[in-house]
């Protein structure tokens, strides 16, 4: 069974080009934002890890991150941040909560692949050496 990846990005062409990368391996699903994302979780669907973006509108990737880890629920999911903010590490280490990884935009794939079998800890996606 495919793990599930849910992907909060507001920007259409950045969440295909991640459902196309990610699809063959995983069972991929897309919020336009945080609001979104927990009406997502909301229906019962749990992922096994979230990609966000840092900057959506509705409710930003800040606001959702705090109410995705101070939930009972949805805390202990894995989070990478897709960011291209210049101070994206700055703004995730004065955070009370930490986020598994943190890529900025452009992302390297291989880069995001590799953190996502990091995150699962497996090499069975073929793409961890």
């Amino acid at each position: 069974m495919k793990k599930k990846i849910l992907l909060v990005e507001d920007e259409p062409t950045i969440q295909r080009l991640l459902h196309f990368i990610l699809s063959k391996d995983f069972d991929v699903d897309a919020a336009p934002n945080g609001y979104e994302a927990f009406v997502y979780l909301e229906n019962r669907n749990v992922p096994d890890l979230i990609i966000m973006d840092w900057v959506m509108p509705h409710m930003d990737g800040k606001s959702f991150l705090k109410c995705l880890k101070v939930s009972g629920l949805y805390s202990e999911i894995p989070v990478i941040v897709l960011s291209a903010s210049e101070n994206i590490h700055e703004e995730l280490n004065d955070l009370p909560y930490a986020v598994n990884q943190c890529l900025r935009k452009p992302f390297d794939p291989l880069k995001l692949k590799q953190s996502i079998g990091n995150i699962f800890n497996t090499s069975t996606y073929g793409f961890i050496n």
